[in-house]
């Protein structure tokens, strides 16, 4: 693996080790060319759940473009979209494919089951 690889795969892993984990949406302007986007659905789905908790299970990079597998684990103590706080743990998994230009994230796309998050707070 190339030492650009490795970076790539470093800059996505922040994502879920600094911006979700630690709760840094300022780390999104070091980690994505458009951030604010970003931070705003991140800071929402906080408030809902903030004590998520992203793992890592699989990263792959190939040239410019880095895949991330990942699961994730919370509690819903906040308001989420027309959602009350239930209290109910919640567990979910997901894929993100980026694209990595000169050390920043110019494209992402991120897969998730939101049905599966709404069915385990309803």
């Amino acid at each position: 693996m190339s030492e650009r690889q490795d970076q790539n795969k470093a800059l996505v892993r922040r994502i879920y080790e600094d911006m979700w984990n630690k709760g840094s949406l300022s780390a999104a302007v070091e980690i994505f060319a458009h951030p604010e986007g970003v931070q705003k659905f991140m800071g929402e789905f906080l408030k809902a759940f903030p004590d998520l908790q992203h793992t890592v299970e699989e990263l792959i990079a190939e040239d410019d473009r880095v895949a991330a597998r990942f699961s994730a684990k919370g509690t819903h103590t906040g308001p989420w979209k027309q959602y009350p706080p239930t209290g109910n743990p919640i567990h979910y998994t997901g894929i993100t494919v980026a694209h990595i230009e000169g050390g920043i994230i110019v494209e992402h796309h991120t897969w998730w089951d939101t049905l599966e998050v709404i069915e385990q707070i309803s």
